[in-house]
């Protein structure tokens, strides 16, 4: 499946090496970023999903160190490939429109929100590297806020403002808190916007080569860099001129559709031998972050719960979904207790399909192998169910 290929899911996993973890970053583009760390953080299970032996400092080395990686927004907070941040200068000019016409950033700026967005940037550039809270001690100290650094007082949006619309970069992390500094000293130089037209061909050209085959909709969804209609504008002009494919997309439960796809996909796919290996993925894996595009895929119908009530949960708080090969198996919910250096499964289901006793050997064999990475030891807790 192209698909996998695409998001580096078909070849067996590999030893991690700093050169490793950087080619792992440069296939998917970016990943995503997420703070919830009940089992570990989404970006380093996306990591873990691809890399035998990954450390998390290593992603935190090519962010903080060899700036080979910088965070940003994509469809949301990402880790993205350096060489991909002259593109971000078009992202940059359409964030500085959209946030000064935006009523929750200008609530939350307050109405000096001119004065006090430039008053953080000079603080930026006199005393940077800092943190929220290094703002609100200088800044802030006669109406401070009683909240952590998470909390959305005025200069947390005035940092938020200037880091969207370019001028402020992430410089590094401390624990989860982002630290800011000016973005030149970060990045170093960025160019002004590309040509519009060009910058389409590159957010949909990079899109389709690790989709390997979509709709308009799902190419502009990748990067969330370009509208549909501009990604379907591309891909009718690519495909009159032949540098791409119209097909029709089959997908579970409903007609084919049309869409696009590589030229030469057909070859492509047939090269592909998806590696047998169990693993579990994040939620936020760039496989399974389009649901809709999983459930017509894998027919896998995916909800992240953390934040659905608990009474309305229909599997579980943090619950993975276990590949194998180029099949969703099925789902595991589990949680770290890193105190007991154990990882705990507290419940599994079964997909449709999948004989039991081989399905449940995998789901075990995959929450193993995450346990192995995460340097503890399986709880098994849960009986395997066939998921409702």
């Amino acid at each position: 499946m192209l698909l996998l290929a695409g998001c580096a899911l078909a070849a067996p996993p590999a030893r991690s090496t700093d050169a490793r973890v950087l080619s792992v970053i440069r296939a998917l583009g970016y990943v995503q970023v997420d703070s919830i760390s009940f089992v570990e953080r989404a970006h380093h299970l996306i990591m873990h999903s691809r890399l035998d032996g990954y450390e998390p400092g290593q992603l935190s080395m090519h962010a903080e160190r060899h700036r080979s990686i910088f965070e940003h927004w994509t469809h949301d907070a990402s880790l993205v490939r350096a060489d991909w941040l002259p593109w971000w200068s078009n992202r940059f000019k359409a964030s500085r429109a959209r946030y000064l016409k935006d009523s929750w950033m200008r609530k939350r700026l307050g109405r000096n929100w001119s004065r006090l967005v430039d008053e953080t940037m000079d603080l930026l550039r006199k005393s940077g590297p800092m943190g929220i809270r290094d703002i609100h001690d200088r800044l802030a100290s006669r109406r401070r806020s009683r909240g952590g650094w998470w909390e959305w007082t005025p200069h947390r949006a005035a940092l938020e403002y200037l880091w969207r619309t370019g001028d402020a970069a992430v410089h590094s992390r401390r624990g989860f808190e982002k630290v800011y500094d000016v973005s030149s000293r970060v990045y170093g130089r960025v160019p002004g916007p590309r040509d519009a037209d060009l910058h389409v061909e590159w957010a949909c050209s990079e899109a389709l080569k690790r989709l390997g085959a979509g709709t308009p909709r799902e190419l502009a969804g990748y990067l969330n860099a370009v509208s549909p209609t501009d990604a379907r504008a591309w891909c009718e002009r690519m495909a009159d001129a032949g540098t791409i494919e119209r097909v029709l997309l089959e997908r579970m439960g409903r007609p084919a559709m049309p869409g696009f796809a590589r030229k030469g996909w057909r070859a492509a796919a047939r090269k592909v031998r998806p590696d047998d290996t169990p693993r579990l993925l994040a939620p936020f894996d760039p496989l399974v972050r389009d649901r809709a595009r999983t459930l017509g895929l894998f027919g896998f119908s995916y909800r992240f719960e953390a934040f659905v009530p608990r009474q309305q949960r229909t599997h579980g708080y943090y619950t993975m979904p276990v590949l194998v090969g180029d099949r969703l198996i099925g789902r595991v919910d589990l949680r770290s207790e890193r105190a007991a250096r154990k990882l705990v499964v507290t419940r599994a289901w079964l997909e449709t399909g999948n004989p039991m006793r081989h399905g449940s050997a995998a789901m075990r064999a995959a929450a193993d192998r995450l346990a192995l990475q995460l340097k503890l030891r399986t709880e098994w807790r849960a009986l395997v169910v066939r998921s409702p």
